[in-house]
């Protein structure tokens, strides 16, 4: 059965894009341990074979968005959103080598480099695992990728033919002597299970290739013997010195509550926005929205993360500032939008509150004055004196 030209041509593209970054794939693999087959199933996928405006225009093979560490020249693209912000390469490799930067320096992709380097499979899942693709069938893509132009074969460079490996260097050396000077890492164990033995199969070594993998057999391994680790005292604990620390609410982790009838969760310090989003099925863009942030890759700080829009009103009418909290802070701690917490306090800026301050959760313009008893003050002012809620313009000649 022939296929169609669409494919046939899509075939070719394809094909000429992996001979020309497979060499660029496998020096990224020998730098970080990314496997050259999960790379270059990545370019594919992400730059329909190096077709798409990012990649031709900008040299982004990966859709890499800015993020705030960002410094370098920037593209604005339509994506999940209008003018979403892209980063721009001066070459296909930088694009390459800073891929694999982006996995390889992110805390929740750690658990990526224990897996087996040429196992594909683990990697392919572990991707998806790891919040870096919203499909659902992205690590399925992947795998039919890498089957059908055969890009396991990269993963085994040594066995590859020797043009390959050095395709894309910027200067050609002559592999055995270079193997020679440099300490070579030791692979490790290939591992293969029932389903995927058929897909990991090794190509036939040539006569050349035979060479190289002798001269590889004949280099003794360095003996690397590990120093014991000095023992560290234990810290004195001072009288006179105690820090000082917020304790984390009393809310349950890893499960859903609601605040101010808003859907909410406890969101740990360092978990990935984007696996969040996965995980409660939520547009990413719409879970900053929703918590009023900006794009960036892990949570700052321990904070409430909701999972919708935060409500305009509570039943409460007044805050009450405790450890100099922010007006976002309180937002999320009262489920109530920035924006509106701003507008009832024109006279509040965004930096850190003196304790004692009270904030109005209402505005007191167009809505009715409420009645608070002297029970009801003494309740919301536990450590400050009734007097600073006293001075409220709504309790002034009231309950006194």
């Amino acid at each position: 059965m022939m296929l169609p030209l669409l494919s046939l041509a899509q075939n070719i593209v394809t094909k000429d894009y992996v001979e020309k970054y497979k060499g660029i794939a496998i020096r990224e693999m020998k730098r970080t341990g990314i496997p050259a087959s999960i790379t270059l199933a990545q370019g594919i996928l992400e730059s329909a074979s190096g077709e798409s405006n990012l990649a031709k225009q900008f040299n982004n093979h990966f859709g890499i968005k800015c993020k705030t560490e960002w410094t370098g020249p920037k593209t604005y693209q339509n994506d999940d959103t209008k003018n979403e912000c892209f980063r721009v390469y001066p070459n296909a490799d930088s694009s390459y080598r800073d891929h694999s930067n982006f996995l390889k320096n992110r805390p929740y992709y750690a658990s990526l480099f224990e897996l087996d380097p040429v196992d594909d499979t683990a990697w392919a899942y572990g991707l998806k695992k790891a919040g870096y693709a919203t499909e659902r069938d992205y690590p399925q893509r992947l795998l039919k990728i890498i089957d059908d132009y055969e890009l396991a074969q990269y993963n085994y460079p040594e066995l590859v033919a020797e043009d390959s490996i050095l395709a894309n260097q910027p200067q050609k050396t002559n592999p055995i002597v270079a193997l020679k000077k440099d300490t070579i890492p030791v692979a490790k164990p290939i591992i293969t299970t029932a389903d995927t033995v058929i897909r990991k199969v090794k190509p036939t070594p040539t006569k050349d290739t035979l060479v190289v993998k002798k001269e590889l057999d004949t280099i003794p391994k360095p003996i690397i013997k590990e120093q014991p680790k000095p023992q560290q005292p234990l810290p004195i604990a001072k009288k006179d010195t105690v820090e000082t620390k917020k304790l984390a609410p009393a809310y349950p982790l890893n499960q859903r509550f609601k605040i101010n009838q808003t859907t909410a969760i406890w969101g740990v310090k360092g978990r990935s926005f984007l696996e969040i989003a996965n995980t409660y099925n939520i547009s990413l863009y719409k879970l900053y929205k929703f918590n009023e942030l900006t794009e960036t890759d892990l949570i700052e700080n321990d904070q409430l993360i909701f999972l919708g829009e935060k409500r305009k009103e509570s039943s409460n009418k007044i805050h009450i500032v405790k450890n100099e909290e922010t007006l976002y802070e309180i937002s999320q701690e009262e489920g109530i939008q920035l924006s509106v917490i701003k507008l009832y306090n024109l006279k509040l800026n965004d930096e850190k509150l003196k304790n004692g301050t009270i904030v109005y959760l209402f505005n007191m313009v167009n809505s009715a004055i409420p009645t608070l008893t002297k029970d009801t003050i003494k309740v919301l002012d536990t450590k400050q004196k009734s007097k600073s809620l006293l001075s409220l313009p709504f309790l002034k000649n009231k309950n006194n």
